[in-house]
């Protein structure tokens, strides 16, 4: 496989990557140099599996934060309550002497 075939094959893998992402792999590509078709496979396979582990992150961190507004949702939407974490409170009404209606 030529130089030329590999970094063809190099952008088809980064094509919806972020771009910080995809700048950092073109760089250490430009670095590297690639005894045979073995060894460049080999990289791309470890730059296949970070790119899985990167967009996994991010739907664990978009799960969590979707979870927090559910649960945010809920306290809103109780009935009776004037702020969260007084559900339990009582209101007492009470006459105050000297005053007349």
């Amino acid at each position: 496989m030529t130089r030329t075939e590999q970094k063809k094959e190099l952008m088809e893998v980064l094509q919806d990557v972020p771009i910080k992402m995809a700048e950092r792999f073109k760089r250490n590509f430009e670095r590297m140099a690639f005894d045979n078709d073995v060894d460049f496979n080999d990289w791309i396979d470890d730059v296949c599996l970070e790119i899985d582990h990167k967009e996994d992150k991010n739907k664990s961190v978009k799960r969590k934060i979707r979870e927090a507004r559910v649960k945010r949702n809920k306290h809103q939407e109780q009935p009776n309550t004037v702020m969260w974490g007084l559900e339990d409170a009582r209101y007492y009404q009470q006459k105050i002497r000297g005053l007349s209606k």
